[in-house]
């Protein structure tokens, strides 16, 4: 009887230490992996990081300001009246900030300014028809500054997201309707 509590000791012992060893080769395996990918980010090509980052925070602000139209529209029932580009005097950024957006963004992080579409005046652009009162959209024309020729497409609403792969992608609109992104990157980025 002695030998069969044995037997069970060791083997407990055996399992525990089998269970230990592979925690420890998980973990050593997660750092080596962390420890890649930090190699990877301080390797990458500095304008690239740069790129990144600036428009991230465009599509932050560009959040911002459509977040601050979802709750506008949501209080009042409509949207300000807005077909293009605005700034701190205007009607548009008037009925928005303070009170739904402290500051509410003006210019994209390349200094170009955010072009803002509520209700009829989004048909026409990129493609898109048939809009209404409470719609809209919020526009960055990326880091050139220029308006891409890029059209919706209401079959494949999923078609304007891509993949960065060069400096040239960060050209691309980001474009953002009705709290929705239809032009952004998306996926794996380099």
């Amino acid at each position: 009887m002695n030998q069969l509590y044995a037997k069970e000791g060791r083997m407990k012992i055996k399992i525990t230490v089998l269970v230990f060893l592979c925690f420890v080769l998980f973990v050593i395996g997660g750092v080596q992996s962390s420890r890649a990918k930090a190699i990877a980010f301080i390797q990458e090509d500095p304008e690239i990081a740069e790129l990144k980052e600036k428009q991230m925070h465009t599509m932050k602000d560009i959040a911002t300001i459509a977040t601050a139209l979802a709750d506008y529209v949501t209080d009042t029932g409509a949207l300000p009246k807005q077909d293009g580009t605005y700034d701190e005097n205007s009607e548009f950024y008037k009925a928005l900030s303070p009170f739904y957006e402290k500051f509410l963004p003006v210019t994209d992080s390349w200094g170009h300014k955010f072009r803002v579409y509520c209700g009829e005046t989004i048909s026409g652009k990129y493609g898109i028809s048939g809009c209404a009162g409470d719609d809209f959209m919020v526009v960055s024309f990326g880091q050139d500054g220029k308006e891409e020729d890029w059209e919706f497409d209401p079959s494949n609403p999923g078609a304007g997201l891509y993949e960065i792969e060069s400096a040239e992608d960060f050209d691309r609109d980001l474009i953002m309707w009705n709290g929705s992104w239809i032009r952004a990157p998306w996926g794996r980025r380099r």
